[in-house]
């Protein structure tokens, strides 16, 4: 979906509440930005890091196999969250064709509703509209719903406020 609209945040959410029902949990964060800085086998070390809950050097994927080695984890139930993903080729790199042990849960993170035609299941988070967003905005800039006198003199700042940062104030 587009930015803004709290996919990270419900994905976050999301893994902390269920990380300790699985053996094994990697949360990879940015992974556009990832790919783009730092390439594919550094993306690949951190993922089998985080599942394996050893560190895997760069010479390990080089000598055994990216594949081999997620094979090798295969067994585990583990959840993995994969966001800002912008190509397939990067969900090819992290997570192949290998499936992991059973109730296993991968979550993706994008902007690009074509990569999603191989989920199971997709989430798209709703929009506020602005009353809404100006309803989150007023709870958490006061942390009661009901704001004292002093936030009602605001009113007019608040609208110009999600005028200008209106996807921002969206979730």
């Amino acid at each position: 979906g587009m930015g803004g609209i709290g996919k990270i945040t419900i994905a976050r959410a999301v893994y902390d509440e269920i990380a300790c029902q699985f053996e094994a949990c990697c949360f990879l964060e940015n992974v556009k930005e990832g790919f783009m800085k730092h390439g594919k086998l550094h993306m690949q070390k951190k993922l089998l890091s985080s599942i394996s809950g050893n560190k895997v050097g760069s010479s390990d994927i080089l000598k055994n196999g990216f594949q081999v080695m997620l094979k090798s984890l295969g067994h585990k139930k583990v959840l993995v969250v994969v966001d800002d993903v912008d190509k397939l080729a990067q969900i090819e790199a992290l997570l192949g064709n290998e499936h992991f042990g059973g109730g296993s849960r991968i979550i993706i993170t994008t902007r690009d509703w074509q990569l999603l035609s191989i989920a199971d299941v997709i989430y798209s988070p709703k929009v506020f509209n602005d009353a809404g967003a100006l309803e989150l905005f007023r709870r958490y800039a006061s942390e009661q719903s009901n704001p004292p006198k002093i936030m009602i003199i605001f009113r007019g700042v608040s609208y110009n406020m999600l005028r200008v940062s209106h996807s921002l104030l969206k979730f």
